[in-house]
């Protein structure tokens, strides 16, 4: 973005302010082109948030220059960025994406009391896979897990992510326990079609088992007194988002107790599990 400090209505700064404010501009570099010259006004620039401060006369092909080299420079940022969000092994989203993601979505629910899942999985039986098979087939199986939760869902706003070791989660924004299940059910019959042998498990194939945790409208506060409402509402996202992962980790130790392979769904009232 090439800016002037000395604008009608409002100046340079301003509007640069304006611009930082805006998450889909914030990363965007700027720089200042005026006639406002002085170490003063160039320092107060930089100290905006402007990438670079050009003064009037310029000559274009400096211009261009810099230009070129604050593209760079952001490509550059981009990159780390997106390293930094996913997880090495699997290219999905990785624990902090997913801790971040969780609670920019739990605001919204909080703000508009629209249903959220979320599915924790877990590999069955991972660590006698691992002795049997050794950890570069671990990883490989680990890979086609990640790709079997891809291929489960069709939406930009579905996040799947690696929570940890064997351990996957999906956040589902704006669904349903029922849309849930039905993205679990996919989910399981990615996993079975990969036909991954495990001779160490029980059934001689790979398996998953998923917990889903739930605030829909049949979760207890959903439609209940005015005061139930006002107590999510007024809970931060990061509680709701612990809340929402301990349900799903609660319901996924269920699917596991019952012998695994299987999807249970427990809703989540606000704050607790039911």
């Amino acid at each position: 973005i090439l800016l002037d400090a000395d604008m009608p209505g409002m100046s340079g700064f301003e509007v640069l302010r304006v611009i930082r404010s805006q998450p889909t501009l914030e990363h965007v570099p700027t720089i200042f082109i005026t006639s406002l010259n002085g170490e003063d006004m160039e320092e107060k620039g930089l100290a905006s948030g402007a990438a670079d401060f050009i003064g009037k006369p310029f000559r274009p092909a400096i211009v261009a220059a810099r230009v070129r080299t604050q593209l760079r420079l952001k490509l550059a940022t981009d990159r780390l960025r997106k390293l930094s969000s996913i997880d090495a092994l699997t290219g999905i989203a990785n624990r902090r994406t997913l801790d971040e993601s969780l609670m920019v979505e739990c605001k919204r629910t909080q703000r508009s009391l629209k249903p959220l899942c979320v599915l924790m999985l877990d590999v069955d039986h991972f660590k006698r896979f691992n002795d049997y098979y050794g950890h570069g087939e671990g990883d490989k199986a680990l890979v086609s897990v990640a790709r079997a939760m891809r291929a489960s869902t069709n939406r930009p706003a579905d996040l799947p992510a690696r929570y940890g070791g064997e351990e996957f989660a999906l956040i589902l924004p704006d669904t349903d326990g029922a849309g849930a299940m039905t993205v679990a059910s996919a989910l399981m019959a990615n996993m079975s079609q990969l036909k991954i042998p495990h001779v160490a498990s029980d059934t001689g194939f790979l398996t998953v088992s998923i917990g889903i945790g739930c605030f829909d409208n049949e979760s207890a506060n959903w439609a209940a007194s005015p005061q139930d409402l006002r107590d999510l509402s007024h809970s931060t996202p990061g509680a709701c988002a612990d809340a929402l992962l301990q349900t799903a980790d609660r319901a996924l130790y269920s699917a596991k107790v019952n012998g695994r392979a299987n999807t249970v769904l427990q809703r989540f009232n606000g704050f607790m599990p039911e």
